[in-house]
Order: structure tokens, then sequence, then C-alpha cells
């Protein structure tokens, strides 16, 4: 293994280990299994506050909520948290966050401006919180709303194939970060809703 490793790390809001890993509950995961085949998977992860604002900030401090100060939801992470994203981004690590990231306070539209609150990550597609899967929204690096084009998962899986692709002599820690299946869960693409049997 490399000195320096690409870190990527994959999460969804909500979804349990067991609809991914059950046999009684088969999800079609193709791109997830084979992650799973060639990553590391934690099997025995468990967050202890598994509400969304306090277990991001977990995530990205290694911190229990009383440590980090994010205890409840909409509380935005202190600008001067030790993140993975600014240990790994003054290491020499290309850092990008894609996706939900629920970490900067309300109004949950807000946009976050390049600075110690996106807290180390240089690449930002991010929305702070928003839920319309189907017409969706992200900010980049200025306050613009950009349009996310047909279902947000698609695009920000895409946009993180993109930042993959971009050659580089550094390493990198890229975090993409689905909102689904955090309800609500009628927001699904007719084709997906196929696939399964009502």
């Amino acid at each position: 293994m490399p000195d320096r490793p690409n870190l990527l790390f994959v999460f969804a809001d909500q979804l349990r280990a067991r609809e991914i890993d059950d046999p009684r509950h088969p999800l079609i995961t193709p791109a997830y299994d084979r992650l799973r085949a060639e990553g590391t998977r934690c099997v025995n992860a468990v967050s202890n506050c598994p509400v969304c604002t306090p277990a991001r900030a977990m995530l990205l401090t290694g911190q229990y909520p009383l440590a980090n100060r994010v205890t409840v939801n909409d509380v935005p992470l202190p600008e001067d948290a030790v993140t993975i994203g600014s240990l790994l981004k003054r290491a020499g690590y290309r850092t990008g966050y894609i996706g939900k990231w629920h970490l900067d306070g309300v109004p949950r539209g807000k946009f976050t401006p390049p600075g110690p609150r996106r807290h180390g990550f240089d690449t930002w597609r991010v929305h702070n919180c928003i839920h319309d899967y189907l017409r969706s929204a992200y900010y980049a690096d200025t306050p613009e709303l950009l349009p996310v084009p047909g279902y947000e998962p698609e695009f920000q899986a895409d946009l993180c194939c993109n930042f993959l692709r971009q050659q580089s002599e550094d390493p990198f820690c890229l975090f993409l970060s689905w909102g689904p299946p955090h309800n609500p869960y009628e927001q699904v693409p007719d084709w997906y809703q196929r696939l399964y049997p009502p």
C-alpha cells in the first residue's frame, strides 16, 4: 500500500447496512459490489449519534458530538474544528466534497464560500441540505445555485467520476455524500422503481 493512499468515502443518508448486505433485501448494486470487493468496508461502524449533522461532524472530525460541539441538526461545524479534509489538504492531498453537506447551519440552502467553513475541501459541489432529488441544485465556488440535470445521485456520481479522472501526482481524498434513501421516498426515477416489484 502506498504511504499516501487515495481515499474515497461514499455514503448515503439513512442507508442501513442490512439494505445492502442482507440477502432478504436484495438490491441491485453492481458499483457498490465492486467497491466492496476492491476497497475497505467498515462492517462494524456505528454512529454514536445517528442524526444527520452530528453524524457528519463525527465522521469528519473523529470526535463525539460533545467534543466537536455539533449535538443536533443545523448546528454549524465550528470553523476551528480539525477535520480529515483540513489535515489531508495540509499533507498535500487534493480534497473534494460532493453532495449533501449539512454542516453549515441555517438557512439550509445557503452558500458556503471558499474558506474555513469548507473545512479543507477544495473541490466543492455541494448543497448544504436539500431533499428534492428530481429537481435538485448545488453550489460550486460562487453563490450561483446550479441546477442538477436529472436524478441527483446519478449526477453526483458523474461529478465524482470526473474528479477521479483528473491526473495529478498528489493523492486525493474525496467524499461523495448522497441524500437518498432519506425521504421523500417517492422521488426516484420510474425506471429504478420498475426494477423491483411493488
